[in-house]
């Protein structure tokens, strides 16, 4: 081995140590903590980083970044997704204007669609090659995105039908929110740090130039993506400050995401009619209905039969009905 060489390993090796120390440092941060949930958390994240989940989602990002687009979508067919259109007219834009002549927004109308593209890194997990303009069809228009800011971590219980609308008043709400605290702010930040520590020793602590590059450019879009729901939290509780609380929720939504096939939400017929491209008809929506126990599911609009088991909770079979 050349001195050259010899001279790389030591600073490897210092990196190594370095950051193993920094880890420590957080890590007693968060025992010290009695915000509830976060030891879940911290858990949670080592998990997904040790599974190789989170590698995956790093790499679905970088994959994106890199693919050549056939197809984009036009800002008029953007404002047909709601939550983008309702941030878009009531959210300060972001960026550097922002920031000079507003006092920083903690959410702002461009990293809203966040929501969305870490949808379709969870997409491309699942699919295992890059996204086609269908699936970005499904991602924008399935109704998901409304699932997860008022659901968060129980966006695959709900019924989107069971939901609040989103609406200007909301996200009113969403552009006067702040920390409560500098201890949740405190969290917040050491959080990121942590998840960012776990990126560089997921990907074997890499060179400055990439963790300064790609690695840290996907990392603020993770970061805008957990504070919209941090703040998506918080007005959903009927509060306009942040707390720790509201980031351990965004983080519980963030890791169950990660281990969702979101391939299995559609694009919903009505509120799609009229983009250029979409073919398929308006359908309805029908009902599931059991032969034996005469139980019956009432499909959503989007759904459609082929998406269920033919069997029946009682033994019995799922016939399909237009109507009851």
């Amino acid at each position: 081995m050349g001195f050259l060489d010899r001279l790389d390993k030591a600073a490897d090796e210092k990196k190594r140590i370095r950051a193993h120390k920094y880890m420590d440092e957080l890590l007693l941060f968060f025992e010290g903590s009695d915000v509830a949930g976060l030891d879940e958390i911290v858990k949670g994240v080592q998990e997904v980083a040790d599974s190789g989940l989170y590698k995956k989602l790093l790499f679905a990002y970088k994959s994106e970044s890199e693919r050549k687009v056939d197809r984009v979508f036009e800002l008029d067919e953007l404002n047909q997704v709601r939550v983008l259109r309702l941030a878009r007219e009531n959210l300060h834009f972001g960026g550097f204007l922002t920031n000079i002549f507003f006092s920083s927004p903690l959410l702002t109308s461009k990293q809203f669609i966040m929501i969305h593209i870490m949808i379709k890194y969870v997409y491309v997990i699942f699919s295992g090659r890059t996204s086609t303009w269908e699936d970005n069809l499904d991602i924008l228009f399935s109704g998901l995105d409304e699932k997860i800011i008022f659901a968060l971590d129980d966006f695959d219980k709900v019924e989107l039908n069971d939901l609040p609308e989103p609406t200007t008043e909301y996200f009113q709400k969403l552009k006067k929110l702040k920390w409560q605290n500098k201890d949740s702010k405190i969290l917040y930040n050491n959080l990121t740090e942590f998840t960012i520590e776990i990126k560089k020793y997921i990907l074997d602590y890499p060179d400055l130039d990439q963790v300064l590059g790609w690695i840290t450019t996907y990392a603020v879009m993770e970061n805008f993506f957990i504070i919209n729901l941090a703040g998506c939290s918080a007005v959903n509780d009927g509060r306009l400050e942040v707390m720790g609380e509201d980031v351990v929720k965004a983080y519980k939504t963030f890791l169950k995401l990660l281990k969702t096939d979101v391939r299995k939400y559609k694009a919903i017929p009505e509120r799609v009619q009229g983009i250029d491209g979409y073919k398929e008809p308006l359908k309805k929506q029908g009902f599931l209905v059991c032969d034996k126990c005469n139980s019956r599911y009432k499909l959503e609009s989007g759904e459609s039969a082929d998406d269920f088991e033919d069997t029946c909770e009682c033994g019995g079979h799922l016939v399909y009905k237009d109507s009851i």
